[in-house]
């Protein structure tokens, strides 16, 4: 297997693994945002998905956002609007996320 057919293979794990778990969605102007639970396991996933989608997506703006006290984490994918098409038809479809409306 190339090094390339593996990163997708892994990120599409990642993808299966982490979006099962998240809280909340916010569709934005340019994108969406995840809500996810505070814990480190849960942030050690966060950073692995973004690490292996940042070398197979090179087109995402990625914002992690990490709230005090162990509160929630946030990943906002952002970009063009075909960008937000294309993560609304992969994961939302994939993962049966409903996004609340945009802000």
């Amino acid at each position: 297997m190339s090094d390339d057919a593996e990163m997708d293979a892994r990120g599409e794990v990642l993808a299966r693994e982490l979006f099962p778990g998240v809280e909340a969605v916010e569709e934005l102007a340019n994108g969406c945002a995840y809500r996810f639970p505070g814990d480190e396991s849960r942030a050690t996933n966060v950073l692995d998905f973004v690490a292996a989608e940042r070398r197979c997506c090179p087109f995402f703006t990625f914002e992690l956002i990490f709230l005090p006290h162990g509160g929630p984490i946030w990943l906002r994918l952002r970009g063009s609007e075909a960008i937000k098409a294309f993560v609304r038809d992969q994961l939302h479809v994939a993962h049966g996320l409903v996004p609340a409306a945009h802000a």
